[in-house]
């Protein structure tokens, strides 16, 4: 190594500018070569490189080329450190202690994997998604059995519209090359969903190599049914493989059970995989499961056994395994966990999306998280507007579209004539989903075709133009390569074009009137044209109508040699069909009012998830702000889910130990995680706080309180006795500090606000009383961070045992003013390590400590805050940092004074949302800001405890299913 990175701490804020000006060039995708001369030849170019740069007044005037090269090569092992722990984390996604079996993965090129793979690197998937997919599939394979006595029963957690379907294709391609021979995909609840599903799988596996795929349609003992079970090619050396994609529907899996049943000696040849597609959906038993008397619902019955499938004859199948998929698992786990259910308690495996992928904490942000704000791509739908779609247009009292809607609308053509013109193929949609009644679509349409007879086309071109203006400053190439940091291959990413070079585009969109899509009478071939197709996908426009017109969304078949152009333009209005499963192509425009209590269904209904290769900057979202503020909170909660089995994976936990925490917010009163009947613990559910990381983030500004607050958070600190110095004489930490003094001398005289997380901490307490000794807890670690260096002038003091402790900058999120604070975060990522002495620290492998020392290199810009790395505080990371330094089971309680007067100098966006704009902090006093962290899941522990919680909808709202699909 460099002598000079020996002597010199780069971490340090003394090189924060250095860093940043070698950490400016990673981030616009140079690889560390081009770096480390900046893109000369050697370092007498480096030199005159930097003294360009320095004349400039670009870079710091002491950076040489010496301290460049050196604080390239610790950037560069810092990374490649970071990137260890992530492998470490990202090939061990399976929450299982089931042994493996010894299956590998598939090489032979005619094998189906490898054909399947193959096809995933014509459709231009990275490199790293294939291996993700690779790695994934061989885990749950592993988890498989060729031959059981009893069912494996697992569960695989995506993302909404994330590639669950490439996943389950993969799993069963390699599956059939290990002799599984019998595939049956459980597919929601809706016909023409049904029928994508299969269609799509079919086209995946379907290819000339060593075996031969077939299709099993609506199987049943019934005459005329396509296949009987007597005909199926079975045997060992068969290499015939066969997909059945059966509805979830009572007399569809009553059919196929029968089916499946008639012939014992062919049952007992199957090796089969069930994928329950969605399993939240449909199959959920919403009966009482603990009445022992009470009968299953139909459908879960008709799964249950299915999964248990026994023949007249006694014979069972080779192999049974049951696996589901779903992106939002809740009621999989709340509903029962009986050995005869459906519950996971083989293996729980997580899918890790692509990067490109645009998911809930992507598109919404996280609570509390500067890391994750948003993009600012969310549209308002005001107050008023709803109330004329809700309480008018739906009432059809009002004939007229509401400004947001027409912002949408305008949007969607301005979208439209940019991808045309940038010669996109694929079709492109608007989504408009404001109920699920079919009356209600119907009159949505009838809009639509009024507004585009009633205004001309000059006046649309201008409106056009004048949202055009204002969205390109909304959303910039540099927001999003700000807020979106991890999407691959920025520089790719097309910024909008003048509205001059789409206008053409606009108007040859806009020349006719929209309409359905027409049907050719000779042939009955659907017929797109250049401009707008108005689709109404819901059963009551199943057929052609005696117009000949298509209404119902189709689009054109990708292969067909009448493939339209330019790209083809769908306004789709929908319910039902909008809410799960449908993949919308090239949706840029999302119109979107539903209401739901119910947190699983809100999700699933994000159509606008999804990936946007190649129209990036282009996808708009029109919510109300309640809304919005639901699918935030969504976000954080499928975001702690999977921190919480990453957590649980690297402890070595089974299955059947998990038990998923739900966030303790004052909005799960007005946001249910699951229906009702789907999480029968709904009033008492397993609460456990291991693994808690909370932070207090809102303040009340009462110069009382805070005084107070001061005072008592002065004299627990000064009665702790004399503290240690953080090896970095950043702070003050006291060792051994017993719970019962924390919670009598500091948190029961301590006054948060009703809007922190911490406002209940009494519920804590009393877990953390039952349960510290059965977990193995240690008394606990207090930290009190300084800002700078302990006893140095240039900072605010706060006098604390005798020492000067500085006091932290943070600024208001969000508003200038008002009576309570936001702060966004409090923590600095490295404080969590700030009780480790010297040579605990000293201890860690260097993979776990120069990821956290390297990657939150930014961390003590504190009146900076919103530079700070949040991916550090990934909670599986810490747990693993603090075991290995021999503190693994040692809470910490860390502790800041906040300076009232902070300042907020650092440049923000004129366009930066208001939730997220900064502003000087501005309080009446000092502010005490207080993080816990409670270390993760023993191996083998249970810490649950029974709570009684009640989780309602005060609102009484219900979803009807009127005119429903």
């Amino acid at each position: 190594m460099n002598l000079i990175n020996v002597m010199n701490d780069f971490s340090s804020p003394k090189y924060d500018e250095h860093r940043m000006a070698v950490e400016r060039l990673r981030k616009k995708g140079r690889d560390w070569n081009f770096i480390k001369y900046y893109g000369k030849h050697d370092v007498e170019g480096l030199k005159y490189k930097l003294e360009l740069l320095q004349e400039a007044d670009q870079i710091p005037e002491d950076l040489n080329a010496q301290m460049w090269m050196a604080i390239v090569d610790f950037l560069r092992e810092a990374e490649e450190r970071e990137q260890l722990i992530e492998e470490k984390i990202a090939n061990n996604r399976i929450l299982s202690r089931r042994i493996d079996n010894d299956l590998t993965i598939p090489t032979s090129a005619a094998s189906s994997w490898i054909l399947y793979k193959n096809k995933l690197i014509q459709q231009r998937w990275t490199d790293e998604s294939i291996k993700d997919v690779e790695n994934t599939t061989i885990s749950i394979l592993r988890k498989l059995r060729v031959e059981t006595e009893n069912p494996i029963k697992g569960l695989t957690i995506g993302h909404v519209q994330s590639g669950k379907t490439a996943s389950m294709a993969a799993l069963m391609a390699m599956a059939a090359d290990w002799e599984f021979n019998l595939f049956i995909v459980l597919s929601g609840t809706i016909e023409n969903l049904r029928k994508q599903t299969e269609e799509r799988l079919m086209d995946d596996l379907k290819n000339p190599g060593n075996l031969s795929w077939e299709r099993l349609s609506q199987l049943s003992l019934k005459p005329g049914s396509s296949h009987k079970v007597s005909s199926l090619l079975l045997n060992e050396r068969s290499r015939d493989r066969y997909l059945n994609v059966c509805l979830k529907n009572k007399t569809r899996l009553n059919d196929l059970i029968q089916w499946l049943k008639e012939d014992g000696k062919k049952l007992s040849q199957m090796r089969i995989l069930i994928i329950d597609d969605e399993s939240d959906q449909g199959g959920i038993n919403t009966n009482d499961v603990n009445d022992s008397l009470a009968e299953r619902t139909a459908l879960n019955k008709a799964i249950v056994e299915l999964v248990n499938i026994q023949a007249n004859d006694g014979s069972k199948p080779l192999s049974m395994n049951y696996v589901s998929y779903t992106a939002t698992p809740y009621a999989n786990f709340l509903n029962e966990a009986s050995q005869e259910s459906l519950y996971p308690r083989d293996f729980v495996a997580v899918l890790n999306p692509a990067k490109e992928y645009f998911g809930a904490k992507q598109i919404f942000g996280l609570d509390n998280n500067e890391y994750y704000r948003g993009l600012p791509i969310v549209c308002e739908i005001t107050i008023n507007d709803r109330d004329l779609v809700v309480g008018g247009i739906h009432k059809g009292e009002e004939s007229y579209l509401p400004q947001s809607f027409e912002d949408a609308l305008h949007w969607f053509l301005l979208a439209t004539s940019i991808m045309r013109y940038r010669k996109y193929k694929k079709p492109i949609s608007m989504l408009v989903h404001t109920s699920q009644k079919q009356i209600h679509h119907q009159i949505f349409a009838d809009l639509i075709n009024s507004y585009f007879r009633s205004t001309s086309k000059a006046q649309i071109i201008e409106n056009c133009k004048l949202l055009y203006e204002q969205e390109q400053k909304k959303l910039t190439k540099e927001d999003f390569e700000m807020e979106f940091e991890v999407y691959p291959n920025k520089e790719d990413v097309k910024d909008y074009p003048p509205f001059e070079k789409i206008e053409e585009e606009l108007k040859r969109l806009i020349r006719q009137y929209p309409s359905h899509i027409n049907v050719l009478e000779d042939t009955k071939r659907l017929e797109y044209h250049d401009g707008l197709h108005l689709c109404i996908d819901n059963c009551a426009n199943n057929g052609i109508t005696e117009d000949l017109e298509h209404v119902r969304l189709v689009y054109p078949d990708p292969k067909s040699p009448n493939y339209p152009a330019p790209a083809p333009a769908f306004i789709v209005i929908g319910g039902s069909t909008l809410s799960r499963g449908l993949t919308i192509e090239g949706l840029v425009s999302t119109y979107f009012l539903r209401t739901t209590s119910q947190a699983d269904t809100l999700l699933q209904m994000g159509r606008f998830f999804g990936y946007r290769k190649g129209y990036e900057m282009l996808p708009r979202i029109w919510l109300t702000k309640d809304t919005e503020a639901k699918f935030r909170f969504m976000a954080t909660l499928e975001e702690e889910l999977r921190e919480d089995i990453e957590t649980y994976i690297l402890e070595g936990m089974d299955a059947n130990e998990y038990g998923p925490k739900i966030k303790n917010s004052p909005k799960v009163s007005w946001l249910r995680i699951t229906a009702k009947k789907r999480m029968q613990s709904a009033e008492e559910i397993d609460l456990d706080f291991s693994g808690t990381s909370s932070q207090t983030i809102v303040f009340d500004d009462d110069a009382v309180i805070q005084r107070q607050n001061i005072n008592v958070t002065e004299q627990f600190l000064n009665y702790l006795g004399s503290p240690n110095e953080t090896r970095n004489n950043r702070g003050l930490y006291w060792v051994d500090v017993p719970f019962q003094q924390i919670m009598d001398d500091f948190f029961r005289k301590f006054t948060f606000s009703q809007n922190s997380e911490f406002s209940n901490i009494e519920t804590f307490f009393k877990w953390y009383q039952k349960k510290q000794t059965e977990a193995g807890f240690t008394n606990w670690n207090v930290v009190l961070s300084s800002s700078g260096k302990l006893d140095d002038l240039t900072h605010k003091q706060w006098i604390v045992c005798g020492r000067g402790v500085g006091l932290a900058t943070r600024s208001r999120r969000g508003s200038a003013t008002g009576e309570k604070i936001n702060i966004g975060v409090l923590r600095t990522p490295s404080d969590l390590y700030a009780d480790m002495t010297k040579e605990m620290y000293d201890s860690i492998p260097e993979e776990f400590k120069l990821t956290q020392a390297g990657k939150a290199k930014r961390a003590h810009i504190e009146d900076q805050l919103e530079e700070i790395d949040q991916k550090q505080q990934k909670k599986s990371v810490v747990n693993e940092i603090r075991k290995v330094a021999g503190i693994g089971l040692t809470p910490q309680l860390l502790i800041y004074r906040i300076d009232k007067d902070s300042k907020f100098e650092k440049r923000q966006s004129p366009n930066t949302k208001e939730a997220d704009r900064r502003y000087d902090l501005n309080a009446s006093e000092d502010l005490i800001g207080v993080s816990l962290f409670v270390p993760g899941y023993r191996s083998g522990k249970n810490l649950a405890t029974k709570l009684s919680i009640r989780i309602e909808n005060p609102m009484g709202e219900t979803e009807t299913e009127e005119g429903n699909e």
